[in-house]
């Protein structure tokens, strides 16, 4: 075990939450914390080779359980906080330049002196005593002008014009402009926090975190001091991951340090930075232990949510047509050569055989109003993805939006061509900030025993005619159809269901029957797929997402989980 002792030592707690900056962030995020450390790392003259290893150990260490008492969350208030203007103040930039020169002219001319006369030579030691006096002077003069303009810059006379005048009593606290700033905190009841990983590291790599955590000076705003140590002794956690848990608090992941150096380079604490993190979902209460739910080979919590904000509105009968124009539109934006990741062909322009992105548009479906129409597309990554390509998919994305950006947007509004359609727009939100239902990622991941699909599966093999007037060559077709859709669950990872169904309409209010679907693969020449709605459930509950057959990446196959009261109802 390793734990963090953390103990703000002015009682209060003050940073932004990530999504609110109206709120306080309490208990502090695994991430901040590791972004302290690595700060600790870096602000050094000599970077220390095992601090970095230590680091690298403990984002790899998972998310931690966090020990944090209840808080007291104080008022914000908003201030307003002058700002300062100095275009009245005339630059003596010039002025100061010419004394730094005058300067080093003068130390090279006493240097020279000193040569002269370690070597005695006559001629040239009154050459150097020579220069030396004229750099001496000069330095004296050009320091006389540095100094009389630097005390007018403290002053106006009256040959200074009224509009200069009046900008400089601007410059005056009662006169100045302001903007407003709110800085929200919290007071805990205990104003010490741990924070606890079940792994235990080697003894040089808890050796070099203590002296990491012993340099760090504060978390959050700068007010925020602490003082940090590591301990072997911590009382019981009120926080910890939990996969069902309604908080979403960002931790450390694979490549974090590497990600946080990126980002230095980039923003050099001078431009606005986003702080990479991973989003845990973490229940508060007693201690428990997080049950782990068997789960497919795609990622319930890496998802990049688009929501629709204009264009026209698209039934879901669309979704492998927009699907296929959102993966164009970022391959067109991307590296050169597009990743994998993103193609789902290798270099040689064969299909993947391993995971890759899935481009999900996520239809109105299961409220007794639904309409089936296409609210927003995710971008859900497989569980394991190469670091490098995972980038370099965001940075698709990224290139895609500055295309659009106008001015400073965070995340402007891109645009999707789709022929006739019109024009999709998309706009990016933050995870865990979606509006709607349908946007969020529990709906379609949370754990369940018994899933049902929404947009119909395009089956692996052809199981024979389901309409047939036969029975026994249409329950024939209906039995290949299931053991279908059973191997298709083991192959994306989940154990095997209990039961299979294939349904001959929708069980979900507002999705559409599999015969109203286009035929898929829309590509003329290629084998087309017999597309299904079906109702699986497993012998335990499973988490999401699923995305069964053929059709999984483009947006077939998306099923949702049926909850339990849902299942008696």
């Amino acid at each position: 075990m390793l734990a963090l002792r953390i103990e703000y030592l002015t009682g209060r707690c003050v940073a932004t939450a990530y999504n609110d900056r109206d709120v306080a962030e309490w208990p502090p995020h695994p991430s901040r914390v590791f972004s302290a450390m690595a700060a600790a790392w870096a602000d050094v003259d000599e970077l220390s080779e095992g601090e970095r290893q230590a680091l690298e150990w403990l984002e790899c260490a998972g998310a931690p359980y966090i020990a944090a008492s209840g808080e007291n969350t104080r008022t914000v208030v908003t201030h307003f906080v002058p700002v300062n203007d100095l275009s009245v103040v005339r630059s003596y930039d010039r002025v100061w330049l010419k004394a730094s020169q005058a300067e080093q002219v003068y130390m090279e001319a006493q240097r020279a002196l000193q040569r002269a006369q370690q070597e005695n030579e006559p001629r040239g030691l009154k050459k150097a005593e020579m220069h030396a006096a004229r750099a001496c002077k000069a330095f004296d003069k050009a320091k006389e002008k540095l100094v009389a303009r630097a005390a007018e810059e403290t002053a106006w006379s009256d040959k200074d014009s009224k509009q200069a005048r009046d900008t400089a009593r601007r410059l005056l606290p009662w006169n100045r402009t302001k903007q407003a700033r709110s800085f929200p905190s919290v007071s805990p009841d205990d104003p010490v926090v741990h924070l606890v990983w079940e792994q235990e590291p080697e003894n040089s790599i808890r050796i070099s975190l203590a002296q990491l955590a012993g340099r760090i000076v504060r978390i959050g705003h700068s007010s925020s001091l602490v003082t940090c140590c590591v301990t072997d002794n911590a009382p019981e956690a009120s926080w910890f991951p939990d996969e069902a848990g309604q908080e979403i608090l960002r931790v450390p992941g694979e490549g974090q340090l590497m990600r946080l150096q990126e980002a230095w380079e980039q923003h050099q604490e001078i431009e606005p930075r986003v702080l990479p993190c991973v989003y845990q979902r973490y229940r508060k209460g007693t201690i428990a232990r997080p049950i782990d739910r068997p789960k497919g080979v795609f990622d319930d919590q890496d998802w990049l949510v688009l929501r629709r904000v204009g264009g026209p509105r698209l039934r879901s009968t669309r979704a492998v047509d927009v699907a296929k124009a959102v993966r164009g539109a970022l391959m067109a934006c991307g590296e050169d050569p597009v990743p994998p990741l993103l193609s789902g062909h290798s270099a040689q322009g064969k299909p993947l055989t391993q995971p890759h992105l899935a481009i999900l548009p996520l239809p109105f479906v299961g409220h007794k109003h639904a309409d089936g129409t296409i609210l927003g597309v995710v971008l859900v990554f497989p569980r394991k993805v190469d670091p490098a390509e995972h980038r370099a998919v965001l940075r698709a994305m990224g290139s895609w939006e500055e295309t659009y950006r106008l001015e400073d947007e965070e995340a402007p509004i891109v645009q999707v061509q789709l022929g006739r359609a019109g024009v999709l727009e998309l706009e990016r939100i933050a995870w865990g900030e979606a509006p709607l239902n349908t946007l969020r990622a529990g709906t379609w991941s949370h754990a369940a025993r018994t899933w049902v699909t929404v947009t119909p599966v395009a089956l692996d093999r052809n199981p024979g005619n389901l309409r047939s007037r036969d029975h026994i060559t249409a329950e024939a077709a209906y039995t290949k159809a299931e053991t279908s859709l059973a191997e298709a669950c083991t192959r994306i990872g989940l154990p095997r269901p209990r039961t299979v169904t294939v349904l001959p309409s929708v069980s979900v209010p507002g999705a559409t029957k599999a015969q109203y679907w286009p035929p898929f693969p829309p590509e003329e020449g290629k084998l087309r797929r017999v597309k299904v709605h079906a109702r699986i459930t497993f012998a335990e509950p499973i988490r999401g997402p699923v995305l069964l057959g053929a059709g999984r990446y483009v947006g077939l196959g998306l099923f949702r989980p049926v909850r339990e009261r849902e299942g008696r109802s």
